[in-house]
């Protein structure tokens, strides 16, 4: 299939669509003209011979998409707008659970992706990095998300930073001990806030303010609170950013000229 040009992020022919959905007994999407399917596999793993399943996204055509779901900002549902050599506009709805994956021998020969629709190179590393995220987000001990939920509700966390989405890319905190605890005993937590490098001095102390917000959620939260850092991705070491984890708040947005968190870019 490389041969042919297959790699992640390739979009099916609307004429091949019915056929790869009946060979994945998905016939009861085959009449829905909106489908678009993309290869969610890796580029190597269409390539390698050993890895005998080829993973399809199962996309819909939409009108325009909506800023709630581009960027990258909601782990389950991705909005993303695709470069078309006939079309003014072509933009398409992602469900995180809506996949399908074929044996790679049943696909018939021939069957080439479409050159007239595809990602662009941002549009393309929004997707794969999305892909990657349902499994590579860092999660808290459970027992201090506990605490924190109960001091200061995600929902007024969310909008705590709702405002911040394109200077911030992210609130992290270093727990030690990075374990479950006794309700007896305290977590330590020292805070980050990663910001853009172009962030104004206004929207520093913005961010500033909803470091503080965090800070007193967990001193409400009887942890015992160190550390609080405002830095850029060229102010912190791959070393010191890898003992921090992100607070995973769906709001956080990608955007085009902006770093991208983290913990997806690293490994």
């Amino acid at each position: 299939m490389e041969s042919l040009g297959w790699l992640q992020g390739s979009i099916v022919k609307r004429e091949n669509v019915a056929q790869l959905l009946e060979l994945a007994g998905k016939q009861n999407l085959i009449t829905d003209d909106t489908i678009v399917l993309i290869v969610a596999s890796g580029s190597c793993d269409v390539a390698n011979d050993g890895d005998p399943i080829i993973e399809f996204s199962i996309a819909r055509y939409i009108d325009r998409v909506d800023g709630n779901f581009s960027y990258n900002k909601n782990p389950r549902r991705l909005h993303c707008s695709l470069e078309s050599a006939t079309l003014p506009s072509v933009s398409v709805d992602l469900s995180a659970y809506e996949k399908m994956g074929i044996l790679k021998e049943m696909i018939p020969e021939g069957i080439e992706p479409d050159k007239e629709v595809r990602f662009s190179l941002n549009e393309l590393t929004f997707y794969v990095d999305w892909l990657a995220a349902r499994y590579k987000r860092p999660a808290f001990p459970t027992e201090f998300d506990r605490r924190i939920d109960l001091a200061w509700k995600k929902d007024k966390r969310r909008k705590a930073v709702a405002k911040l989405s394109d200077k911030l890319i992210g609130i992290y905190a270093k727990v030690y001990p990075d374990t479950e605890l006794p309700q007896s005993e305290n977590y330590a937590v020292d805070l980050l806030a990663l910001v853009i490098p172009n962030a104004s001095q206004d929207d520093l102390k913005t961010i500033h303010s909803v470091v503080g917000q965090y800070k007193r959620a967990l001193l409400d939260a009887n942890m015992d609170v160190g550390e609080e850092k405002i830095l850029t991705e060229f102010q912190i070491s791959v070393g010191t950013l890898k003992q921090y984890k992100r607070f995973n708040l769906d709001e956080l947005s990608y955007k085009t000229d902006d770093p991208l968190p983290p913990e997806i870019n690293m490994s």
